[in-house]
């Protein structure tokens, strides 16, 4: 198989449906569509009932996101994986083709990836993600946020597998910390400079309803990852610097100067 939609999911009916829609839109021949559910109680199960057999479905209790991730990319059959969580959608319908096409035109690649765009609850664009491409290792770590946005990237299952999947003490930054060892365990990555995935920015999302946690977090994946990776008292420096500016900014949050987005 070529491909495997991811999508974890808990209690995220009112999203879920735009999630599935959009990855069958992709019309990728040779994919499925596996959602981990976690034993949502809301109306997610009745929402992925009406899909048949174009979905497969995983729903039981589990230990949160990363979990259900890992859990899912262990059973999924393609040999690429698409993650993308229920209350995200894709841009357009030929955004992960696009991806599939780098795949296509270099053997060696083992990731993909491209923009993304910032929604709210109602996916009202709220502004742009831009990635760009990874040409050393303190580029993966030195910037205050994320390089890329979680569900504008595929990988290859097998590279995925290697590094240990994601790593299930994580809460907030399960995605970034993974980037910090797939990207430098890939032989080839290609950014695409388009769209290819929007995400929703709503009080229910763990990143806006626990920022303060999250920054916590991600401190730690980096400190951890700057040592493993070795990077230099500068880029040490610079990697403080950055998280200085993402306290700034929940500080602003936090008296109504800035919108949590």
């Amino acid at each position: 198989m070529r491909l495997s939609f991811v999508i974890p999911t808990r209690n995220q009916a009112r999203y879920i449906a735009s999630c599935i829609d959009g990855c069958l839109a992709q019309a990728v021949a040779d994919a499925e569509i596996i959602v981990v559910d976690g034993a949502s109680t809301d109306d997610t199960l009745q929402v992925l009932a009406t899909y048949g057999d174009r979905i497969r479905v995983i729903s039981e209790p589990d230990r949160g996101q990363s979990d259900a991730l890992n859990k899912g990319v262990r059973q999924a059959g393609g040999e690429l994986i698409a993650w993308i969580n229920s209350d995200d959608y894709y841009a357009s319908p030929d955004a992960v083709r696009s991806l599939l096409a780098a795949f296509d035109a270099n053997p060696r690649l083992d990731i993909a990836y491209g923009n993304g765009v910032r929604v709210d609850a109602d996916g009202e664009r709220l502004g742009a993600y831009t990635s760009h491409a990874i040409t050393d290792h303190a580029a993966l770590v030195v910037p205050p946020a994320s390089f890329v946005l979680q569900p504008a990237l595929i990988f290859r299952r097998a590279l995925f597998l290697e590094v240990g999947g994601v790593d299930e003490s994580l809460q907030y930054t399960m995605d970034y910390e993974l980037w910090t060892r797939l990207f430098p365990a890939a032989r080839a990555t290609r950014y695409l400079p388009r769209d290819i995935a929007c995400a929703r920015y709503h009080s229910d999302a763990k990143s806006i309803a626990h920022m303060a946690r999250q920054i916590r977090e991600a401190y730690g994946v980096k400190l951890e990852a700057a040592r493993r990776l070795r990077l230099g008292l500068l880029d040490q420096a610079r990697l403080h610097a950055g998280m200085a500016t993402l306290w700034a900014y929940w500080l602003a949050v936090r008296a109504g100067l800035r919108r949590a987005a």
